[in-house]
């Protein structure tokens, strides 16, 4: 009986085993964190005076600027004819600060911020990096088995010292 070929096969039977408990447990995780850093990716920029419309009414939080604007109208406004709603609502918009939703978050920024100013205050302000996560679970996932392979590869040379010799 070969002890070093079953053993290295025991080996390999654990370490599927070990990968896909760590990729069963951290998925989720994972995943998260990549859904973070997609939706992170593209800030919606909007005026403060719309963001405050959108958190008074939430069933107005599918909806793009426009059609939110379209809403607002026919929902409170239909009574005033649609030049004079557009022209105060777009003063108000001209003049009210610009809001980012930014990671789940809303950051106001004066009206005459830059897009790069922006972009440049909101990086401070991303938590991490999903490949720093990928990275962790996968040194677990790999570095578990390389050490019981080397515990049991020394232990299997200290052993074999100690076999009697086999004369032929």
């Amino acid at each position: 009986m070969n002890w070093r070929r079953g053993l290295f096969r025991l080996w390999i039977v654990g370490t599927v085993l070990c990968v896909l408990a760590v990729a069963f447990v951290s998925y989720s995780d994972i995943k998260a964190d990549f859904d973070v850093v997609a939706r992170a990716s593209k800030p919606e920029v909007t005026s403060s005076f719309i963001a405050e419309l959108r958190q008074q009414d939430p069933e107005f939080n599918n909806l793009t600027d426009a059609q939110l604007l379209d809403a607002v109208y026919k929902k409170f406004f239909s009574d005033m004819p649609r030049e004079q709603f557009e022209k105060q609502v777009s003063e108000k918009i001209s003049a009210s600060n610009k809001a980012v939703k930014f990671q789940g978050q809303l950051h106001e920024f004066p009206a005459d911020f830059t897009d790069e100013q922006i972009a440049t205050a909101l990086k401070s302000t991303i938590i991490r990096s999903p490949w720093t996560t990928l990275g962790m679970w996968a040194s677990i996932a790999l570095g578990i088995p390389l050490a019981v392979l080397a515990l049991g590869a020394s232990l299997v040379w200290a052993f074999s010292g100690f076999a009697a010799n086999r004369k032929s």
